[in-house]
């Protein structure tokens, strides 16, 4: 087994299942980039993102904190929500972000200043400069604009058929290289049509993935997401994620094997919400099977609009589990 001291890991993705792998893996002698998307329309992000015009800051803020070697307390302000007043409901560091646009003029330059200001162990990276909106063809024909739309369905609504970006985007120069370069590329965990998915159809991704040698690594979610995932199997994962990486293909998928408690269970069955079931047969892709629940209890935030999911990974198991089925250590 190799050593993990300066491999190149870059992870795809944005939100909480982003911050999650990388908050473990940032504890590993390992050179860390962030691909994130940039099609976030929701809460304090898409009030910003209309307001100022500005790229969307929520899913790029979370990978940021996540990776900072500052203090706790630069941490925390980058992850205070107002509660109050005319910023009710906003994050400090989506402000700050919007800011820093303003004033570098380039979202870009923004985001590596940011990296700077946070001292971020690795490089953070948008997908692209440019904001884009996500759109889902159901499988009645209808077409639902906006990852937020997408993310919170109001009704019961057919499932979804596929995606797509309007307008197209080009992708970040930063983000071709960091994916050309990579040793693994991490896909996951995270909301599939609305994380993940946003960053695999920028332009050229796909073929970037194809060109690099990397061992490509998708962590499969704990459990299904209303409006996106209802009765998906482990399978449907890769299915989804398979098509949208071609001619690249899946190297590595990595499962969670514990069960959590009935009570989480049944308040997801509840919701409408189930625990994946784990369907994979060993086939052309090798298949990691683990304890990744975390013990932590996940608790509100005051101010926070969106809602936010029970079950999480463990940062610490998850980041093992990354390496071990990349084989490195």
């Amino acid at each position: 087994m190799q050593t993990a001291t300066n491999k190149k890991i870059v992870v795809l993705g944005g939100g909480t299942g982003t911050f999650t792998v990388l908050s473990g893996l940032k504890y590993h002698p390992v050179n860390l980039s962030a691909v994130v998307s940039i099609a976030d329309d929701g809460g304090s992000t898409g009030i910003l993102r209309d307001e100022l015009g500005v790229l969307p800051p929520g899913d790029i803020r979370q990978c940021l904190v996540a990776l900072s070697n500052g203090d706790q307390v630069l941490r925390d302000l980058f992850n205070y929500r107002f509660t109050q007043g005319g910023l009710d409901g906003h994050n400090f560091g989506n402000i700050f972000l919007s800011a820093l646009e303003k004033i570098t003029g380039d979202p870009l330059a923004a985001v590596r200043e940011a990296n700077r200001i946070l001292n971020v162990k690795g490089r953070v990276i948008p997908v692209s400069a440019r904001a884009t909106d996500l759109y889902a063809e159901l499988e009645d024909a209808t077409v639902v604009k906006g990852e937020h739309a997408i993310d919170k369905p109001s009704s019961n609504r057919a499932a979804i058929r596929r995606c797509f970006l309007s307008p197209d985007v080009p992708a970040n120069p930063e983000a071709l290289e960091a994916i050309r370069g990579a040793d693994i590329v991490v896909m996951g965990p995270g909301d599939l049509f609305t994380s993940l998915i946003p960053v695999l159809l920028v332009k050229d991704i796909a073929q970037a993935m194809a060109q690099s040698r990397a061992k490509k690594v998708l962590v499969i979610n704990l459990t299904s997401k209303n409006g996106q995932t209802q009765g998906y199997k482990a399978s449907n994962f890769c299915e989804v994620v398979s098509r949208h990486i071609l001619p690249a293909s899946i190297d590595v998928c990595i499962l969670n094997s514990s069960k959590p408690s009935d009570e989480v269970a049944l308040r997801y069955v509840e919701a409408g919400d189930h625990v994946i079931e784990d369907d994979l047969d060993v086939g052309s892709m090798q298949i990691w099977r683990g304890d990744l629940l975390s013990d932590d209890i996940v608790l509100t935030v005051p101010g926070d609009r969106l809602a936010r999911s029970l079950l999480r990974h463990d940062p610490d198991k998850l980041a093992a589990a990354v390496l071990a089925a990349a084989g490195v250590a």
